[in-house]
């Protein structure tokens, strides 16, 4: 008689517009899929479950199970909340930790990695996604805007098998979400970051969209200017990055498009301005390099959202 294999396990910590997304599809395509979050998340999915709004993926309704603190231990375990968040969420997914659970980081920016592997020790897996646009409404419903494919990047230094990369990525696939497997975790890492670093950035320092920004002479030179300090840093860290390149992708992103980070300062909430931006400037500095522009719209950013530099 052949072995019947017991379903994967998965766990998503820190079902926001992301998580939230990204469990309804993994849920939606026959994984046991846990959600780990605030109380209020997790009240919402227990008596909702998460609904979709989505041109991509079509609109649906998961019910993943959700607990604030998680004691069943998972397979893989997605981590998807905000920099700020990350700390107290690690402590509440201790037990969920097993010998061979592979966690997946899908944080913006850097120095995520080393807080998570000096938790629970050498399972990590970097991970990026991108070519989505998703918001939660105060209903917790997700709407999915971006009009393509969501596309998750991933990548670990050793600490995880090759095969084990794979079955991750099959996971991700079965959900209905593009990957794919990166050389190493600061080339996952730098790829999105001197994009997402340089927009995010323009877009909490002029309050402003995208389109907004590429159109003003004065924005678009801060912006490049963003974009070539940023790929300078990545070069130290041993990744070849084009800043023509990244002016191209940002050239095809929505008019529209606003960021989180600019989103969460706008209102007065913690943002991810330090592993976004803060971080790289302190790498760069370490290394004796000018990064004047950064530097002046890191200090604007954070004289006008009240928080004094570090």
């Amino acid at each position: 008689m052949a072995e019947v294999l017991a379903p994967m396990e998965i766990g998503v910590l820190g079902p926001g517009a992301i998580g939230s997304l990204l469990a309804a599809l993994l849920c939606r395509s026959g994984y046991h899929v846990y959600c780990f979050g605030s109380k209020h998340a997790v009240e919402s999915i227990q008596r909702n479950g998460i609904k979709v709004n989505s041109g991509i993926f079509g609109d649906f309704k998961s019910h993943p199970i959700s607990s604030v603190d998680a004691t069943h231990t998972v397979d893989i375990l997605f981590i998807t909340v905000k920099a700020p968040e990350l700390g107290a969420a690690l402590d509440s997914v201790a037990d969920s930790i097993g010998r061979d659970t592979a966690i997946v980081s899908l944080l913006n920016g850097i120095g995520h990695q080393e807080r998570i592997r000096r938790a629970f020790g050498h399972k990590v897996v970097v991970g990026t996604i991108g070519a989505v646009e998703v918001s939660l409404g105060d209903d917790r419903v997700v709407q999915h805007r971006s009009p393509m494919i969501p596309h998750i990047e991933i990548a670990s230094d050793g600490d995880v098998s090759t095969e084990k990369l794979f079955s991750i990525a099959t996971v991700v696939r079965n959900a209905g979400v593009s990957v794919t497997i990166g050389n190493s975790e600061n080339e996952v890492i730098w790829r999105k970051l001197t994009r997402l670093s340089a927009i995010a950035t323009m877009t909490a320092y002029t309050q402003s969209p995208v389109g907004e920004i590429r159109t003003d002479k004065q924005s678009r030179t801060q912006l490049q200017s963003i974009v070539e300090e940023l790929c300078q840093i990545a070069r130290t860290q041993g990744v070849d990055i084009s800043a023509v390149d990244v002016m191209h992708q940002i050239n095809a992103l929505p008019e529209a498009l606003t960021t989180s980070m600019q989103r969460d300062i706008s209102a007065g909430r913690p943002s991810e301005i330090e592993s976004i931006l803060g971080e790289p400037i302190r790498i760069g500095k370490s290394l004796g390099m000018a990064l004047p522009t950064m530097e002046h719209c890191y200090s604007y950013i954070k004289s006008q959202s009240g928080v004094e530099r570090n």
